[in-house]
């Protein structure tokens, strides 16, 4: 119970703090002109197109790098060939929220604060051991819904920021279906064939600031708990005292969105080399993730229970007119590569950004 009090404490804490950064931004976020009507009578989907922007800008990050991984706490097996003995060659994360239903200024104001997806998350590794082989994937997928919880009509104003809500639904599992443990002495995690497989719901209160400024943050705070759907939506009953039961999740994005540069370049195809004018938008954000487990895990073998885990990631886009860009990541925490979740592990990888839609 101290330990439950301890979190519901931090979690308070955070909430009141998004709460805070909210009410700020709402009293001091202006911008120097009000949209005019004349804005809104050109485009009446205004509003709607704004919301539906920021939550893009929330969306999972994709991308394929170069990782470095390196235990932080000693593996009671060593790697084996086929599980990243010899290293890592590449990581990528194709992960995105097809939209099913999105408001449109037309409809009811309902539907209008309502957006429904189909989301899709699938993380590979691949190996540098004897024929390269990839590790079983971490596949993640369901259902999500985010609701608006602010004012529609301060949509239209070019002053304070939106809340809303996100609430998912997913089924994450590895596709394999051997024996969860290796048959050793120390009790270890079978990497290259073990049957990984649970289902959770997460709640996520979101505040962003002023998207229409060039410089602007969304943050968030949820939970994320662990369910037993039955059937082929079956939990591995191993996971039990050992993988947690809940998450407490904190997000804080800082984005500078795209703004119109105009670069001078010389003309090479011609003899006389005219200077050409040519316009592109650049893209720059830092992210950041927190998932800090709660509930029981006793039957992890160490003391020190490593129940936080941290992301952060750096990307870049030189012009959004085109879908790739550049990004960093490091990573501290258990692994969160499916059934590797008992391996403590730093992660740094270079590699590129990939983003649908980005304009």
């Amino acid at each position: 119970m101290a330990k439950l009090f301890k979190e519901w404490k931090k979690a308070k804490m955070v909430f009141w703090f998004l709460l805070l950064l909210y009410r700020t931004i709402e009293l001091h976020g202006q911008v120097n002109d009000m949209l005019n009507d004349s804005v809104l009578q050109k485009d009446p989907n205004h509003a709607m197109d704004r919301y539906h922007e920021t939550l893009r800008h929330n969306d999972p990050m994709m991308y394929l790098a170069f990782p470095l991984i390196k235990p932080i706490v000693d593996r009671t097996v060593p790697l084996q060939d086929g599980e990243g003995k010899n290293g890592y060659w590449a990581e990528g994360h194709f992960g995105n929220r097809f939209v099913i239903y999105q408001g449109k200024y037309y409809t009811h104001p309902l539907f209008q604060r309502t957006r429904l997806t189909f989301d899709v998350s699938i993380l590979a590794r691949l190996t540098q051991d004897n024929s390269n082989p990839l590790l079983p994937n971490s596949n993640k997928f369901g259902f999500g819904l985010d609701f608006l919880l602010s004012s529609i009509k301060s949509l239209n104003e070019s002053r304070g920021g939106m809340v809303w809500t996100t609430i998912q639904l997913h089924h994450y599992s590895n596709g394999e279906a051997d024996s969860f443990f290796l048959n050793t002495p120390a009790k270890r995690n079978n990497y290259e064939t073990g049957d990984f497989s649970t289902n959770y719901w997460r709640a996520i209160l979101n505040v962003s600031s002023n998207s229409i400024n060039r410089n602007f943050i969304i943050g968030g705070l949820g939970y994320q708990h662990e369910i037993d759907l039955g059937g082929p939506f079956s939990s591995s009953k191993e996971l039990k005292g050992f993988y947690g039961d809940g998450r407490l999740l904190f997000h804080l994005h800082w984005i500078r969105k795209p703004m119109l540069e105009t670069i001078n370049k010389i003309n090479r195809g011609i003899n006389n080399r005219t200077i050409v004018k040519r316009e592109v938008r650049r893209h720059f954000g830092i992210r950041t993730e927190l998932e800090f487990l709660t509930g029981d895990l006793s039957l992890f073998e160490h003391n020190n229970k490593y129940r936080l885990g941290w992301h952060t990631w750096f990307n870049y886009m030189p012009s959004v007119t085109n879908e790739i860009g550049f990004m960093l990541h490091s990573f501290v925490g258990r692994d969160y590569l499916n059934i590797r979740f008992d391996d403590v592990v730093f992660i740094g990888e270079a590699g590129l950004y990939f983003k649908f839609n980005p304009q």
